[in-house]
């Protein structure tokens, strides 16, 4: 399969997190902060899927706006090329290490094995071309937020799975049923091979849906979303038939600047925001549904 690789150049001052976060809103699929051409230079390295045939016009434009604004301050100028899924897993191996996210849990790389004390917790993921390792800042808080909200025999949702990370962390936390959907196939397949690998076939299962199109109503204890900010509020009017009362929401993919969209969201469909969690340009909140 095909990819489009974009590296974008831009001065090692600015406010490359933020960029970041706009790549990922226009559909990046990851994206790896690595030294530019120059000394003072920075490359952000962003993958898109080979039919987003306009992404440059797109970026163009969201960086022109930040630059309009005040966010982005010195000269910037994109470079594409196509890649192939061999150089993207390439990629990941040269940048994905065991790293302790939370205060339980590890996450380590299929290919690479840490050592971890008996009361932690260790999700080995194979990224494949999922893109989501687990250290990112929105998989990692959503981690966390699992680890304080998930009690044993919970049933749990995991909507955009995507290599299964927050859906096999639940499973070792303890829940009984967790039931992982994503819209990408391949994201589905490869989030069955962690759920094999990490040795919880028996609590998750991986399917494909748009959002919970697919799923079938239920009572979850917990849902989890790790998604971009537009699909969290089409997401909101759709949730409560597959929550108990008293359930709670935990969703992240939310840049600062969509945070009050989030917010007067959750009040119009009966959420109350319990917690709001921030790291490096991302937010996670956790929401308790009231019937």
């Amino acid at each position: 399969m095909k990819w489009i690789e974009m590296d974008l150049f831009l001065p090692k001052q600015e406010a490359t997190d933020l960029v970041a976060l706009v790549l990922y809103e226009c559909g990046s699929n990851g994206s790896i902060l690595q030294e530019g051409l120059q000394q003072d230079e920075a490359r952000i390295t962003a993958y898109f899927s080979e039919g987003q045939e306009n992404i440059r016009q797109t970026v163009q434009e969201k960086l022109a706006e930040l630059s309009r604004n005040g966010s982005l301050t010195g000269p910037w100028r994109i470079e594409l090329t196509q890649a192939d899924d061999q150089s993207w897993m390439y990629e990941w191996q040269k940048y994905f290490h065991p790293k302790k996210i939370t205060e339980r849990f590890w996450v380590e790389p299929a290919w690479e094995r840490t050592v971890s004390s008996p009361d932690e917790l260790v999700l080995t993921i194979d990224p494949g071309l999922a893109f989501g390792s687990g250290i990112h800042d929105t998989t990692s808080l959503c981690i966390a937020c699992l680890e304080k909200f998930v009690k044993p025999g919970d049933t749990v949702i995991d909507i955009g799975t995507g290599t299964g990370i927050l859906a096999i962390a639940a499973a070792l936390l303890g829940a009984r049923q967790v039931t992982a959907v994503d819209l990408d196939e391949v994201a589905v397949a490869q989030a069955q091979k962690n759920i094999t690998l990490n040795g919880v076939e028996e609590q998750v299962t991986a399917s494909c849906s748009d959002l919970l199109d697919a799923v079938t109503p239920g009572r979850a204890q917990v849902i989890v979303a790790n998604i971009v900010t537009d699909a969290i509020l089409a997401l909101l009017p759709q949730v409560s038939p597959f929550m108990v009362s008293g359930g709670m929401l935990i969703v992240s993919g939310i840049i600062d600047e969509r945070i009050g969209e989030i917010r007067q969201a959750a009040n119009q469909w009966a959420f109350d925001i319990v917690e709001e969690h921030y790291s490096g340009g991302w937010y996670a909140v956790v929401m308790r549904w009231q019937s």
